[in-house]
């Protein structure tokens, strides 16, 4: 609702902008009507015109239209109140009437914003189909990720996808599958690290029978099984000089051998990889081949560590309350607050996998209809926020120390079983069994 004046200035400024269409309003009646009707982004909002005050008004459209932003036009004299109304749902506040470069400025920014917005949204929807798990989102943090995942679907090239263990690489990964081109084609996932080195470029790239010992028939590799849709590589950091050069070649050209044959076969895969090492660092150390790592990072998705994004944890929390209390069949009603603040001081090292186990553990414990402190077990003060004790020595010998320690009562605390505290910790088996014996622990199996 807005005067004539301001009707033209709108007029001309989308005229050449299909993808928006204007509705203007004489009357409070029509704009309610309006915003029941359809979906809005923007409702432009004279309070001169309206019965009502401002704050009612806002509240009203709001009720009907959650997601449209509101915009206030005021005159000078009552430009102070725009910090007011903003705390109740305007979105923004202009001269009335506007400039024409302010009405520019704010119409762009909120084009790109709702924009975002959609992407958002398409990404967790395309999770949200019960076959896997959603994306949790309400932090500036992820809604970057997701921003940048949404785009990356929208082509064909290859991405990157880094972070720390246990952030959630693997759902972008999917994310960014199913919202594609190629999302009615198999996504196949293959994590290097949990393969033996040498069987990596057979599940790769399959073999012939007879190519080596134990080769008893024909096998197809993981880019067969892809063949159109799109390969997931986790830990792509953990690929041997040797196959990086067959990842380059496959990247090149389009084309791989199985092992034990000369003949080329055509891949027309998507290659999605994800690492949690710093491949920069192993690129300049030479672990691993530059020309490789800039054609897999065409397009970098970096998901940042729980610690960074901690608003999200009280919606995680809840989420995967209700998943394990659908499993276990309990009717825990929610988290008490004593719980939630001890959560929320933790720094989760295994990130959003250690946040579920951690509620997935208290759910098989919690006897009543909230869970409690005594039913979230975390690893202790001393582990998550560092001893008193400084210990002596050189810096590498301090962080080796504490390392010893953190995985020593992790393991303990699995009973000695290594692939479950490696499980909670966000690392593979075979990572964790390096570490031991880097460190020269020695546990019993």
């Amino acid at each position: 609702m807005v005067k004539p004046a301001v009707q033209s200035l709108l007029q001309a400024y989308i005229e050449n902008m299909p993808e928006c269409s204007l509705h203007f309003c004489a009357h409070e009646d029509e704009l309610y009507r309006l915003t029941q009707g359809c979906s809005l982004d923007l409702v432009l909002l004279d309070p001169e015109l309206v019965v009502l005050n401002a704050a009612d008004s806002i509240a009203l459209v709001k009720a009907a239209c959650v997601d449209c932003e509101i915009v206030l036009l005021l005159t000078n004299q009552d430009i102070t109140i725009d910090v007011e109304l903003m705390k109740i749902g305007a979105y923004a506040a202009l001269a009335n009437p506007p400039a024409a470069i302010d009405l520019a400025t704010l119409l762009s920014g909120l084009m790109a914003k709702k924009e975002v917005e959609r992407e958002n949204r398409a990404l967790i929807e395309a999770l949200g189909d019960g076959k896997t798990q959603t994306i949790i989102s309400h932090s500036p943090e992820m809604e970057k990720v997701l921003s940048m995942a949404a785009r990356a679907a929208r082509s064909n090239s290859t991405v990157l996808i880094s972070g720390e263990s246990g952030t959630g690489k693997e759902l972008i990964a999917r994310a960014i599958h199913l919202l594609g081109d190629r999302k009615h084609k198999p996504f196949v996932p293959v994590n290097i690290a949990a393969l033996p080195e040498n069987l990596i470029e057979s599940e790769l790239f399959g073999h012939i029978k007879g190519s080596f010992t134990g080769a008893m028939a024909d096998r197809a590799g993981r880019f067969s099984l892809a063949n159109g849709g799109t390969l997931f590589i986790d830990e792509i950091g953990e690929v041997p000089p040797g196959i990086q050069v067959k990842l380059l070649r496959v990247l090149q050209f389009g084309s791989y051998e199985r092992v034990g044959e000369n003949a080329g076969k055509t891949a027309d895969v998507r290659i999605i990889a994800a690492t949690n090492r710093d491949l920069k660092t192993e690129v300049q150390e030479g672990h691993f081949r530059a020309d490789l790592y800039y054609r897999i990072n065409v397009v970098p998705v970096n998901v940042p560590p729980l610690r960074e994004h901690k608003s999200d944890i009280p919606y995680l929390a809840e989420y995967f309350l209700k998943k394990y209390a659908m499993k276990n069949r309990k009717r825990v009603q929610g988290i008490t607050a004593e719980a939630m603040a001890r959560i929320m001081r933790y720094s989760f090292p295994g990130n959003v996998r250690e946040l579920e186990n951690i509620i997935e553990r208290g759910m098989v414990l919690c006897r009543g209809d909230y869970l409690t402190e005594t039913d979230i077990f975390m690893p202790s003060d001393d582990v998550v926020t560092g001893s008193t004790t400084v210990p002596v020595g050189s810096y590498d010998e301090a962080m080796s120390s504490f390392e010893r320690e953190y995985l020593l009562q992790v393991i303990r605390r699995h009973g000695g079983n290594k692939s479950a505290a490696a499980r909670e910790i966000g690392i593979n088996e075979r990572r964790m069994r390096y570490r031991l014996k880097v460190l020269d622990i020695d546990t019993p199996d």
